[in-house]
């Protein structure tokens, strides 16, 4: 009995030396740790004086280098001024001289961020009031001669600029030429050299964007082409035509300009989503939408020149078209911006190369294009292009005034004729291309329905009076045509409960809404009791013969 007891008791003690050793080590560990922070905290906190301090003391010097720069540059100044130097020689070494101060600018390290936007202000600075005065003041040198020395001053700021990758430096060198540029454009009554140099400024900038480099100037550089280009046309295509103290600008000058904005937005766009990846932003949205604004708006204003439509039409065209071709290539995320803009610029460009005929027919044959894409947006877009051609021809206009009207519309079948085969096949084609989409096939149905109701309301009143000769009562023409839409409705219900997935509902209770308008506003106000008593009973019918083929169709869906 007591070796059992003596083996417990070593079992005991050797638990209670294993739990020793344990809290021995985690002591260690512990005291490891927390001897770093113990040191941190007992030395006294770094007082933030001495270094704000010699911060500051450190941008003194970087400040008085500035000004020993200006001070340079108004001495070169007042040598060109006195006729010391020549002034073209002045210019080119002032030039020079701020040049050299954006290179130094460029060459200071990254976390020197002050020292460099210095000396870059100090470049802008020489580079602003000097192109002013030489080209205002002074007329040393043409105004082409000053868009191009501040194209490759700009120019200039952002190659230096990109091994680094120095935003800062390129930001002030692309905002001393906008800027530059903008008084110049104002200052000097001459709008063709500034307002091409702020669209190269808009392209070099462009270019960077598609290489990743200067996304956060891609605003400013617009916002300026977009505001010379708005300039110009407002000068030239107003009342009063362009001031006698501007330089001669042609229109076919502004309309290059006005070509030259889409065009570089939308090449830059189709770079950046197609070949390297990215998504559309806001900012391109809203950019190619203004650009295309301002070419399709101005152009038009330009109504001098016949060539000037077929222009404007052919760049939409062709826009569109490369829209659509990028939607259908490009990412998914981006086609329905591309689509979107291309049925836009596809219904611009015809609109406005085309007459009413031609138009009817390219939007015929772009809507049963688009029904066959298999993309949801490209369905919706066929139902606007079967629309807008359908309008075009007035076959909507006159159907509505068969089917609506008091009394006998003048007009021709043809529209109707030549529109209801075309909505047929787009609602056909509804069915073969997948995935469908429940809310198109109503859409494109009720169009086809709308046609042939209204060739039916024309045919059926001929008809009466060639039976009945031309004396014969006009009340029953109304009622004829309350007969249309009950027959409709009738015929809807009835080809829904034959064979499913025919989603003729809707239509049904649109038709009858327009049957009771009909019946309440037009029939009831001719005087002839038996045509309304008739136009009651039919319509009467058809409410009761309505549940009998929509019931099947409930309980199936229950």
């Amino acid at each position: 009995m007591v070796q059992p007891a003596r083996e417990d008791d070593d079992q005991l003690a050797a638990r209670i030396r294993g739990l020793e050793a344990r809290v021995s080590r985690l002591e260690q560990r512990l005291e490891t740790d927390t001897a770093p922070l113990l040191e941190m905290a007992s030395c006294p906190p770094a007082s933030p004086g001495p270094a704000a301090l010699v911060e500051t003391l450190s941008a003194i010097p970087v400040l008085g280098i500035s000004m020993l720069g200006l001070a340079g540059a108004y001495i070169l100044r007042a040598l060109t001024e006195a006729r010391v130097v020549p002034q073209a020689f002045g210019v080119f070494a002032a030039m020079v001289y701020a040049a050299l101060w954006l290179a130094w600018a460029a060459r200071i390290p990254a976390s020197r961020r002050a020292e460099a936007v210095v000396y870059s202000l100090t470049s802008a600075l020489v580079v602003g009031p000097l192109l002013w005065e030489s080209t205002v003041r002074f007329l040393a040198i043409s105004t082409w001669t000053a868009a191009t020395v501040l194209l490759v001053f700009t120019i200039f700021g952002l190659v230096i600029s990109w091994r680094k990758n120095l935003l800062i430096v390129a930001t002030i060198a692309t905002t001393t030429g906008v800027l530059t540029a903008a008084a110049l454009l104002i200052g000097s009554h001459d709008l063709a050299p500034f307002l091409f140099l702020l669209l190269a400024i808009a392209g070099a900038v462009e270019v960077s964007a598609c290489l990743d480099h200067w996304l956060t100037e891609r605003w400013l550089t617009a916002a300026a082409a977009d505001l010379a280009v708005l300039l110009a046309t407002y000068l030239v295509t107003g009342i009063e035509g362009l001031p006698a103290s501007y330089v001669l600008f042609s229109r076919a000058t502004l309309l290059a300009s006005q070509i030259a904005l889409p065009g570089i937005y939308l090449l830059s766009i189709l770079v950046r989503t197609l070949l390297r990846g990215s998504t559309f932003t806001a900012f391109e949205t809203g950019q190619l939408a203004t650009a295309f604004f301002l070419a399709v708006g101005g152009g038009l204003r330009l109504s001098g020149d016949p060539r000037i439509a077929p222009a404007v039409a052919a760049v939409c065209l062709g826009c569109g078209a490369c829209c659509y071709a990028a939607a259908l290539f490009g990412k998914q995320g981006n086609s329905r911006i591309y689509t979107s803009f291309g049925f836009a610029l596809i219904v611009i460009g015809t609109r406005v190369g085309l007459p009413d005929a031609g138009q009817a027919i390219a939007w015929s044959v772009l809507a049963v294009i688009a029904v066959r894409l298999a993309r949801p947006l490209s369905r919706w877009h066929a139902c606007g292009y079967l629309l807008l051609s359908l309008a075009a021809s007035g076959a909507l206009g006159y159907s509505a005034r068969l089917l609506l009207g008091s009394t006998d519309a003048r007009g021709t079948l043809l529209p109707l004729l030549a529109g209801a085969p075309i909505a047929l096949i787009c609602y056909a084609f509804t069915f073969r291309v997948q995935p469908r989409h429940p809310a198109i096939q109503p859409i494109f149905a009720g169009i086809a329905l709308w046609l042939l109701a209204g060739i039916t309301a024309a045919a059926l009143p001929a008809f009466y009076h060639a039976v009945f000769g031309a004396q014969a009562p006009h009340a029953y023409c109304a009622t004829l045509r309350t007969m249309v839409f009950v027959a409709a409705a009738v015929l809807l219900a009835w080809l829904g409960s034959q064979r499913r997935g025919l989603a003729f509902t809707p239509l049904i209770y649109a038709v009858l809404i327009l049957g009771a308008y009909r019946l309440l506003l037009i029939d009831l106000r001719h005087d002839n009791k038996a045509a309304l008593v008739l136009s009651l009973l039919l319509y009467g019918a058809a409410l009761l013969l309505l549940p009998r083929f929509l019931a099947p169709r409930q309980t199936a869906a229950r």
